[in-house]
């Protein structure tokens, strides 16, 4: 077996760290390559971690005490810190743009299982908030400036391979912050995960039959 073998997911990175799960907790290593070091060793499934603004801490997704909910650790390592107590299906999707709050996809206070909205959950222990923005899995800011772009029906494609009925996933934006929303691009396949970067939303789509960047 050779020493790169393994399963690694749900990769961030931030400057010249990246961070990713496997055997259900986290690892560190340089973005360089090099040797990994295990950041946890939960009793639970640990998944979708996201570095801060500033790279000095980590949010993920843990079940270590039940329903899956929103932990907090810093980049060293140490001890994990509980965010939010929301006893609903709950990912981490990214952080506000200050670094103040984690934005998580949640169907807290809705009617339906999975029906998830994004959910703003301030670090300092404040009380979450919906960030009002209509159903929707996955979200991601500009460096600069206002605006959002977010997913509505965004799972892994992997999951759901060539799906082309009426939840597969669609990408809309705010171009300027106004609280508007225009659907960003209409292709026949299963859109996922955007991501905003300098002047360009990049995302998955198997609109080509296999699931690209």
């Amino acid at each position: 077996m050779g020493a790169d073998s393994g399963y690694y997911r749900h990769p961030t990175i931030h400057g010249d760290t990246v961070v990713f799960v496997s055997e259900d907790d986290l690892w560190t290593v340089p973005a360089e390559g090099g040797l990994a070091h295990r950041l946890t060793a939960n009793p639970g499934t640990v998944s979708f971690p996201v570095l801060s603004p500033n790279g000095g801490t980590i949010a993920f997704t843990s079940r270590d005490e039940g329903h899956p909910e929103v932990f907090l650790i810093d980049v060293d390592g140490g001890e994990p810190r509980r965010l939010s107590v929301l006893g609903a299906t709950t990912q981490v999707v990214g952080w506000s743009r200050d670094g103040a709050a984690v934005i998580a996809a949640s169907d807290w206070r809705q009617p339906f299982p999975m029906y998830q909205h994004l959910v703003a959950l301030p670090v300092d222990g404040g009380p979450a908030r919906s960030l009002g923005v209509g159903p929707a899995r996955a979200v991601s800011f500009p460096s600069r400036g206002g605006g959002m772009v977010i997913g509505r029906n965004t799972r892994d494609p992997a999951r759901w391979k060539r799906y082309r009925g009426g939840t597969a996933g669609t990408i809309w934006i705010d171009r300027t912050g106004s609280g508007e929303f225009a659907e960003l691009v209409r292709l026949p396949g299963n859109l996922a995960h955007p991501m905003w970067i300098g002047s360009r939303i990049y995302f998955l789509s198997d609109h080509e039959g296999t699931a690209n960047l």
